[in-house]
């Protein structure tokens, strides 16, 4: 009881009410109700908290798989740290198996706009190399997620829109959550290069604000790739973090799973972690 007042309080706070649909005298002719109007910046604000953590620790999974590809599955590990900024995150990720990719590691450091840094350990040439900006939207490990998917996604970068409130397409309850439906537009055109999309479809629950779905439209504003959030674990009081997610490229019926196990966000994680110099060195 005490969660759905929650719930019913949150979502109070951001819709405004709105009129009841005239009543005409045939029912087969009655006007439908008015779609429910909210402050759509809001929301995603409301998201931006849910996702913040200060720090995490992981052991992930990838499998890549569909379309003409040969089925392939990658272990790491993933920390996760919140930058001082309270906005930004540094994440580190060190790959183990397959043999092919053993050590190789990943460092994103992001930043306001373009200035983002991700840098790639390469153990068999032991040499370091820098993903330019515009060589963000490429392919992450030879996955359907791009360098920039694996970064957070920030507010800063978007113009929201309401785009109406429809059912979650992946919450699996008796009763079906609804989900605020946002347009998010790129505030500016130079950064659909860096993260090769034009803009997002985000269906964000009403209950966590987590998102549920979202929609990657191209730079000519087709859709081509899709989301799907389908378990999302809880970290402590209001955070909450995605432990599966589903992305599949539309346009050839490829996909990829990315898991998360092992959550840990208590243990302390030193910031030389993230230091360039350090990169590719052993723990």
């Amino acid at each position: 009881m005490k969660l759905l007042c929650t719930v019913l309080f949150m979502t109070a706070a951001i819709a405004a009410p709105t009129k009841p649909a005239a009543r005409m005298k045939s029912a087969a002719r009655t006007k439908p109700a008015a779609p429910l109007k909210y402050d759509a910046t809001l929301v995603m604000k409301k998201n931006e908290a849910a996702r913040k953590l200060t720090q995490l620790q992981a052991s992930g999974k990838i499998v890549i798989d569909g379309g003409s590809r040969k089925r392939q599955e990658k272990t790491f590990t993933w920390w996760r740290q919140l930058q001082p900024d309270g906005v930004h995150y540094n994440t580190l990720t060190k790959f183990h198996t397959p043999i092919t990719v053993k050590d190789q590691a990943i460092l994103f450091l992001e930043a306001e706009g373009d200035k983002t840094e991700i840098l790639m350990w390469l153990p068999t040439f032991k040499k370091t190399r820098i993903v330019e900006s515009s060589q963000q939207n490429g392919s992450f490990m030879a996955s359907d997620f791009s360098f920039s998917d694996i970064t957070a996604l920030q507010n800063e970068d978007y113009r929201y829109s309401n785009s109406g409130m429809t059912a979650c397409p992946n919450t699996k309850t008796a009763k079906k959550l609804q989900c605020f439906k946002i347009t998010a537009a790129l505030k500016n055109p130079l950064s659909a290069e860096r993260l090769g999309y034009s803009k997002l479809m985000l269906w964000i629950r009403n209950d966590n604000f987590m998102s549920d779905r979202v929609h990657y439209f191209d730079q000519t504003g087709k859709l081509f790739k899709e989301l799907d959030t389908t378990q999302i674990a809880q970290i402590g009081k209001g955070s909450y973090f995605f432990n599966h997610l589903h992305m599949k490229n539309l346009t050839n019926g490829q996909f990829t799973v990315l898991e998360f196990s092992a959550l840990d966000s208590k243990t302390p994680i030193p910031a030389a972690k993230f230091f360039k110099q350090r990169l590719g060195k052993d723990d």
